[in-house]
């Protein structure tokens, strides 16, 4: 039988799990009037983090920080991963090809 106190230290070496959160973006190229329709959920993260799941981004993306600079182009998602992002809040704009004119991409970080 346990005691408490074993329990406790067994309890104080398990790693604590980690949050993760999901930024998303969508993009629609229109060739009437040369335009464009951009959408998506921000990607908040309360601290420092490192992307680790990136779905579909086909054809590439950006993630912009809240000044408009990129802090990350990537031409395939495979290369997101492990992209390390300091805190803050970002906008992902997926990249679109000139035949495929619709492009998501979602981006998962763990802080």
């Amino acid at each position: 039988m346990f005691s408490i106190a074993v329990i406790g230290l067994i309890a104080g070496v398990l790693p604590v799990s980690a949050a993760t959160v999901t930024g998303t973006g969508s993009r629609v190229m229109k060739d009437n009037y040369n335009s464009q329709t951009n959408w998506g959920r921000p990607l908040v993260l309360p601290s420092d983090g490192k992307v680790v799941r990136v779905m579909y981004g086909t054809y590439g993306f950006s993630i912009i920080d809240r000044n408009g600079n990129s802090v990350g182009d990537f031409l395939l998602p495979e290369m997101a991963m492990g992209a390390e992002l300091p805190a803050g809040e970002y906008q992902i704009v997926p990249y679109v090809c000139a035949k495929h004119r619709h492009h998501h991409v979602e981006v998962t970080v763990e802080y």
